[in-house]
């Protein structure tokens, strides 16, 4: 039996984020003991960057219906609004936070990237991205490199795609020193009778698993 194949243990799980209840809820699951491969698999899932997982409960009390939305959130890759003359505005907001806190460059820029590959897929045109950042102390030396990296990824990004950021905002607090908080959003038009939708119901669908 390799390390990869072999159960794993209490002391991994914390070493990857998770908690008891959550190894706990794991091996209920698969009903046996994870192995490492798996366990490393299940901590990036439920990971809070993938599954916002302490954050969901708090998202979920923002308004998601109304008389003119097209895809709700939660959807589909993106948001779609009806905005009249047979056009939709897209829209999708994303965190890359900690990637963002151990490279600050490449983890804003993949950010952007996602949320206008969102947008794409709906078969929609990114037109704006906005954004909202939070950073620890300024005149900390390390806030000062992460501000750096993170304006620089998104103006990037954003304009390699030739998408003009349109606004954002910035705030400055201790709390946010070792985590900072890179919200990123793009918005892009489609006409409303050439959505795409990437969601497959019913039984007979193929699967495909590349890589």
């Amino acid at each position: 039996m390799n390390a990869s194949t072999a159960p794993a243990t209490l002391e991994q799980a914390h070493e990857m984020g998770l908690t008891d209840d959550e190894f706990e809820k794991i091996t209920e699951i698969l009903g046996r003991t994870p192995n490492f491969t798996e366990m490393c698999i299940y901590s990036v899932m439920w990971s809070e960057h993938c599954s916002y997982k302490n954050s969901i409960k708090y998202l979920k009390t923002l308004p998601k219906d109304g008389p003119h939305m097209l895809v709700k959130a939660g959807e589909e890759n993106a948001g779609i609004v009806d905005i009249g003359d047979g056009l939709g505005c897209a829209f999708k907001i994303e965190s890359h936070n900690h990637p963002s806190a151990l490279e600050p460059y490449q983890g804003a820029a993949t950010g952007v990237g996602g949320i206008n590959r969102d947008i794409f897929t709906m078969g929609a045109r990114p037109i704006a991205q906005l954004n909202s950042l939070r950073f620890g102390d300024l005149e900390n030396p390390r806030t000062k490199w992460l501000l750096e990296g993170v304006v620089k990824g998104i103006g990037d990004y954003g304009n390699s795609f030739g998408v003009p950021i349109v606004g954002g905002e910035v705030f400055f607090d201790p709390c946010y020193q070792v985590n900072p908080l890179v919200n990123a959003m793009s918005v892009g038009i489609l006409e409303t009778d050439k959505i795409i939708s990437a969601t497959a119901s019913g039984i007979g669908n193929p699967v495909y698993i590349v890589g």
